[in-house]
């Protein structure tokens, strides 16, 4: 027993060193792709910022196209999923759409680089990919639209088209790559907390700021 113990130890930590060695490939991977576009990046570019060889980086990921790929989901389904609730969350909509929109305000400051791939450039995606990613945006504005339109009719909101007020949230989020600054002024959680209280403005959110800071 304590022999499987350590071995499972062990495992668990070298799983962990893998983890960090893969993140670090993406996080440099995601800053030359945002500032050179897919085309001018390189697989060369890409291990001489990490300081690697090739085989390295061939051991984690079997192409440019996969790291891109890989780069593009991850955002998409941070940011497409914030407005997914369990079927018996049964809190009142305007409760879920604040928690949401601070999750989606959250992811798009967190992936604002690799969250534009998608739309800057996506030749280099495979078909079944942008199926998913296509899917992942339908069920997001289709989440977003049930929970305005409850919270509408809870009284809670005052807007004249739901689906257009739901295209209007997501659009705000899409061009932060063209003015966010990470290094800025303004933290990213509080970045965070005053894009979502922006976007539910443009939901028509009757009440005063009180409480929309609390998320879970």
């Amino acid at each position: 027993m304590a022999i499987k113990t350590a071995t499972r130890q062990r495992q668990s930590i070298a799983d962990g060193v893998r983890d960090q060695k893969r993140e670090h490939i993406l996080e440099v991977a995601e800053n030359l792709f945002f500032r050179q576009g897919y085309a001018g990046t390189t697989i060369s570019g890409i291990v001489e910022h990490l300081g690697v060889t090739k085989p390295y980086l061939y051991y984690y990921f079997g192409s440019k196209s996969d790291i891109y790929e890989t780069l593009c989901w991850q955002a998409s389904n941070a940011c497409l999923t914030a407005m997914h609730f369990e079927a018996d969350d049964a809190r009142p909509a305007i409760e879920k759409l604040r928690e949401g929109l601070h999750r989606f305000a959250s992811a798009n400051v967190t992936h604002f680089k690799s969250g534009t791939f998608y739309y800057r450039d996506s030749s280099p995606l495979q078909p079944a990919l942008l199926k998913r990613l296509r899917l992942l945006s339908r069920r997001f504005y289709d989440e977003l639209s049930e929970t305005l339109e409850q919270a509408r009719q809870d009284g809670d909101l005052d807007f004249e088209n739901t689906r257009l007020t739901a295209r209007a949230i997501g659009s705000v989020a899409g061009f932060m790559y063209t003015w966010y600054d990470p290094d800025g002024s303004i933290a990213p959680e509080e970045m965070a907390d005053q894009l979502s209280h922006i976007l539910l403005k443009i939901a028509g959110e009757k009440s005063n700021r009180k409480g929309s800071r609390k998320h879970s």
